[in-house]
């Protein structure tokens, strides 16, 4: 082949880096993005869930005091009442777990995207008869695969606890959500049956 002609998989290899290390960067930003939006529209919907549970609280304590010993039955009121504050921890609680969820998420997905960075990275330099610009001379074969199985594993480790991570989290905040939500309907049913049966 002639010294001027560019090798066709050297270039294609050459490019493989490129795009993976441009993908890197670009997931590293699009996973930020989208953990800030989603997280804060989802957060901003459970706090007002919450403040929605409080308020109806105060609002029914403050009727309640108002028509004392008047409402029946009793206990439908205070199921009600409970199941408000209920409402209101599983609301907050969910908005505390959520964040961890999205630390990671984004760490899974960021650290994916270093380790595809780095098989390309691998892949090119060992194709590609290069120098060493540290020492000066030939890139070694051998410890250049070695260096990148120790990294693999390595991010691999990482991976695999985000992974982790990300699911407890998950699970907890979608239950936490479910519950959430089942509870302000069962408690907003509750108070218009005491209304229904008192007036």
């Amino acid at each position: 082949m002639s010294p001027t002609m560019p090798d066709p998989r050297t270039e294609y290899l050459r490019a493989c880096y490129e795009r993976d290390k441009k993908f890197a960067s670009e997931a590293n930003l699009r996973a930020v993005q989208i953990s800030n939006d989603i997280g804060k529209e989802k957060t901003q919907y459970f706090e007002k869930i919450a403040l929605a549970a409080g308020g109806t609280i105060a609002l029914v304590v403050s009727f309640v005091g108002a028509h004392a010993g008047r409402l029946r039955p009793p206990w439908l009121l205070r199921s009600a009442l409970v199941t408000l504050v209920l409402t209101m921890i599983g609301a907050m609680w969910r908005n505390w777990k959520f964040p961890f969820y999205q630390i990671a998420n984004y760490g899974r997905q960021y650290v994916a995207a270093q380790l595809e960075r780095e098989r390309s990275k691998r892949d090119l330099v060992v194709s590609v008869p290069s120098i060493n610009p540290d020492t000066g001379q030939p890139n070694d074969v051998q410890a250049i695969h070695a260096q990148f199985a120790v990294d693999e594993k390595t991010l691999n480790s990482k991976i695999a606890e985000c992974q982790r991570q990300e699911d407890s989290a998950f699970r907890q905040t979608k239950w936490l959500e479910y519950a959430a939500l089942t509870l302000i309907v069962v408690s907003m049913g509750m108070l218009i049956a005491l209304a229904w049966l008192n007036f």
